[in-house]
């Protein structure tokens, strides 16, 4: 694979040309993708450096600073590893796993919800749509920013010896 094809490619992939020299982060990821791509394929740091302006020691931090790009530069560098067919490993995506939780609902609340459905089931879509955003979402947010009271411990007060004069304190 000659480099001048792959930088090609990157700059189509990404849109723009990854030899710039600027320190946007889609343009430093576009470098990383770059330089762990020509390493992996067995390139000289200083050779593919050079190719896209940048020192041996640049080359070195990006190769090995890789694991920080986003998810879709890491698509992007499968994809280039699957259309060059290039003997490298493909970067590992993890699959986000949805976490369904199972309440149950005490008996009170299945019957509100039952009485807020019936009350919701007569409105109309506009009218329904408006108080989602309006109201349920921010009462939502707010429900969920709120931290719930300490309840505080009950301190039993202090025991007197003798019989004070003050009738306040007795």
């Amino acid at each position: 694979m000659n480099l001048d094809e792959l930088i090609k490619e990157l700059n189509n992939l990404y849109g723009f040309d990854i030899t710039q020299r600027v320190r946007q982060r889609q343009y430093s990821y576009a470098r990383k993708v770059y330089c762990k791509l020509a390493k992996e394929v067995g390139h000289t740091l200083q050779f593919l450096g050079g190719k896209i302006g940048v020192s041996h020691d640049c080359a070195i931090y990006h190769v090995r600073t890789f694991d920080t790009i986003t998810h879709s530069d890491k698509v992007i560098f499968n994809k280039i590893v699957r259309q060059f067919r290039l003997n490298v490993d493909l970067c590992k995506m993890p699959r986000k796993k949805r976490v369904v939780k199972q309440t149950t609902l005490k008996p009170q609340n299945k019957e509100l919800i039952k009485e807020i459905t019936q009350v919701l089931s007569k409105w109309e879509t506009e009218s329904l749509m408006q108080f989602i955003g309006t109201r349920l979402m921010p009462y939502d947010k707010l429900i969920k920013a709120t931290k719930p009271q300490i309840r505080s411990q009950k301190v039993e007060g202090a025991k007197l010896k003798r019989q004070v004069k003050n009738p306040v304190l007795c």
